[in-house]
């Protein structure tokens, strides 16, 4: 018998950006109140919440590659219905939360669109052999990116792999 399971780890790399990531840093937290600020009362779907507004999204953040609407919905539907509230205050930090559909690592560095014809690039910083190893294996294909969380000062990265087992 053969049992499959998911094996998931989670590392935080320190990182240096290029001017394409930091103009994303700058905007996301943006686009995040956006889609706050489009709601009169908390969401209960998310998909009818995002589906709601996608349009209007495209239209305002038009240069931005559409994975952006799906994790900056994601994350104001998210807070909204953690808060309670119907409103976010204002986000005081730079973030962004990235799609692995969108991520590759190519020579320690993430690499993801951003605007049409436009690329971030973000060079992870290895503190130890195993976080070196990490990313040459995931660039090799042995491991899978998972979602992103990125800020000015590191990035902290989902890495998954469906191993199995022989009984």
């Amino acid at each position: 018998m053969i049992k499959l399971y998911k094996l998931t780890l989670s590392e935080i790399f320190d990182c240096k950006l290029n001017s394409e990531a930091y103009g994303l840093l700058n905007h996301f937290p943006n686009m995040v109140k956006w889609w706050a600020d489009q709601v009169k009362e908390t969401p209960t779907a998310f998909s009818a919440f995002r589906n709601h507004f996608y349009s209007a999204w495209k239209v305002r953040w038009c240069n931005y590659n559409s994975q952006y609407a799906q994790t900056s919905s994601l994350t104001a539907y998210n807070m909204l219905r953690l808060s309670k509230m119907q409103t976010l205050k204002e986000l005081k930090y730079s973030f962004v939360v990235i799609s692995q559909r969108i991520t590759k690592i190519e020579n320690e560095k993430l690499v993801f669109p951003t605007k049409q014809f436009k690329k971030a690039q973000v060079q992870l910083v290895s503190k130890n052999p195993t976080q070196k190893t990490l990313l040459e294996q995931t660039q090799n294909g042995y491991w899978k990116i998972g979602q992103i969380f990125l800020t000015p000062n590191w990035c902290a990265i989902l890495f998954t792999r469906w191993c199995h087992e022989v009984f």
